[in-house]
């Protein structure tokens, strides 16, 4: 009963939502002016920066700069990318774009993005590139600054994944928060404030679809704690896939949303049989076969995007997944204390990373 009211919410959500896109249409190759906060905030990628109003994408100059909240007039010649039969990327490429305002946003939004962005020159203060920006896209979830021979290497080696927030971060905030918490105060309490923590965190790192998915499936799972009630691994992803299909149905063709919920059902599927395999493999046999897992799962969407998947990726994942705990520690410690010591420690497994990566990125 619960499915076919969820079905049918979902079917007049998404004909709203696609009618509406389907008026955006209307307006390809003529010059509009749209006029709205920035939704997003701005990525920096080489000589360019995007960010969104609406459903539109506006990719403009380095500079200025401009910021989230921003209220903007944009004026250009509306451009549209097809994503399939179902979906559209609508954009303006270098429009004029005028400031209108500057105040009235989300306050809260605001001050943590600031926060995030100090923490990001105190990364870029300490380490010299791509050690930087990988440890800002590997502590924080972004991709901003990332040098562009990086980023190909990233995207041709199939470990992108390692730049975006994702439920492994989740498990780590959450659990840790429970861990040194729950000797001091209730554990319903220390759960809670995990829950709060994992909140603050995901509006930090830019309410990526990954992290939704993650802190809501995260979540879910303490709760179910509280409530006495064994936590279903597999439910708990569909519980959070469905609310927020309910919220946005045009994620439902996002690629980064098929990705991370396919990802996520390859572990939980397929993640003890592949680690069994693997597991005579020293070191690297648990990440190889986590690797695995997920890799299985997302090779038809990676085939029917983009026509091609990297077969050595499971094996360069392997290589370098081992790190991300001790990067994220050193990460931590290196936010709340910038000193120059903590960065020499942090760097030794940022260069082995960078190493492997731009490695094998070399060879194609």
């Amino acid at each position: 009963m619960l499915l076919l009211i969820w079905f049918g919410i979902f079917l007049v959500r998404f004909g709203n939502s696609y009618q509406a896109e389907a008026k955006i249409k209307h307006y390809e190759g003529k010059a509009i002016k749209v006029v709205g906060r920035i939704a997003s905030e701005p990525l920096l990628q080489g000589v360019s920066q995007r960010f969104n109003i609406g459903r539109v994408q506006v990719v403009t100059e380095l500079y200025p700069k401009y910021e989230y909240g921003q209220k903007v007039a944009v004026a250009g010649i509306l451009q549209r990318r097809v994503i399939n039969r179902w979906s559209n990327q609508f954009s303006l490429m270098y429009p004029s774009i005028k400031v209108v305002e500057a105040d009235n946003v989300n306050f809260i939004r605001y001050r943590l993005i600031k926060f995030r962005q100090g923490i990001e020159v105190n990364f870029n203060r300490s380490l010299p590139e791509p050690e930087a920006s990988l440890l800002a896209g590997i502590v924080l979830g972004v991709k901003r600054g990332l040098p562009g021979d990086f980023y190909e290497a990233l995207r041709k080696t199939g470990t992108m994944h390692i730049v975006v927030a994702s439920g492994y971060n989740v498990t780590i905030i959450i659990g840790t928060v429970v861990l040194y918490l729950a000797g001091y105060v209730k554990r319903r309490t220390a759960i809670c404030l995990g829950i709060i923590a994992v909140g603050i965190y995901t509006v930090m790192a830019g309410l990526q679809p990954a992290i939704i998915r993650a802190a809501i499936m995260g979540s879910l799972a303490y709760l179910g704690q509280l409530l006495g009630k064994q936590s279903v691994g597999l439910r708990l992803l569909i519980i959070a896939g469905g609310l927020m299909l309910l919220f946005e149905p045009l994620l439902v063709f996002d690629l980064g949303f098929q990705l991370s919920v396919a990802a996520t059902g390859g572990l939980l599927l397929l993640g003890e049989k592949t680690a069994r395999i693997f597991n005579r493999v020293w070191l690297v046999g648990k990440a190889m076969g986590e690797t695995a897992a997920a890799q299985i799962m997302v090779t038809p969407i990676l085939l029917s995007a983009f026509g091609q998947v990297n077969a050595f990726s499971i094996l360069i994942n392997s290589l370098i997944l081992w790190l991300v705990p001790f990067i994220m520690l050193g990460g931590v410690i290196l936010a709340i204390l910038p000193f120059q010591p903590v960065a020499w420690l942090v760097y030794v497994p940022l260069t082995i990373m960078t190493r492997v990566i731009m490695g094998f990125g070399n060879l194609w």
